[in-house]
């Protein structure tokens, strides 16, 4: 099927080079060359046509493979990354409340993409200060499946700082630790997480 196709789409390839093979034979003869029977003529006119259209047709068809994988890129290919420059131009203005509203139309359209998450939950504690908004935010990309991991252990930071800071919450800093430490056991992260988890328990032993 797949060659049959090929030579469809090559069919002008074929033409041309049983052509050319045609014009060179006849320059051939008319020098005083060799005179090959009728069936060769055909033979070697056909070997030409057949490898013209196989060449044009491999290029026709992959290059309308890729120009289909351009407009219509399927699971395999780079997912599609949302660009938030418009916000950040509202954020610039200093048209927070538009701002915000675009934050929010960005998650609804983009419910499973950690990175929307996180440029909104930023905006929501840097931008606004609205500490509380802002962990909710950074949780749903902790609790994501299948997602970068730079970005989950990034949010998982930020829930510690938010409750070690304005939220105040030191017991659920203790819990955002733990979590941290044993589904990333190994990283940077991990590790100041632990160096913190045993100076806050020092803490409250000594206190």
């Amino acid at each position: 099927m797949t060659l049959l196709r090929i030579l469809r789409a090559g069919l002008g390839g074929g033409l041309a080079a049983a052509g050319a093979m045609g014009i060179v034979m006849i320059f051939v003869r008319g020098l005083g060359g060799f005179a090959p029977d009728w069936w060769m003529v055909l033979l070697v006119l056909g070997g030409a046509a057949l490898i013209g259209a196989l060449l044009q047709g491999s290029i026709v068809t992959a290059g309308g493979e890729l120009a289909g994988a351009i407009v219509a890129p399927s699971g395999s290919t780079t997912p599609y990354t949302p660009t938030f420059s418009h916000i950040e131009a509202m954020q610039i203005r200093g048209d927070l409340d538009a701002a915000e509203r675009a934050w929010a139309e960005a998650r609804a359209s983009h419910p499973d993409h950690a990175l929307v998450w996180v440029k909104s939950a930023d905006f929501h504690l840097r931008i606004r200060g609205d500490a509380l908004t802002a962990r909710g935010q950074y949780q749903h990309v902790r609790d994501l499946s299948n997602v970068n991991a730079d970005l989950v252990r990034y949010a998982s930071q930020k829930l510690i700082d938010i409750h070690l800071g304005p939220l105040a919450d030191e017991g659920r800093a203790l819990v955002e630790m733990r979590r941290l430490i044993d589904r990333f056991p190994g990283t940077r992260e991990a590790a100041d997480a632990r160096v913190v988890l045993a100076r806050l328990k020092a803490e409250r032993a000594s206190g």
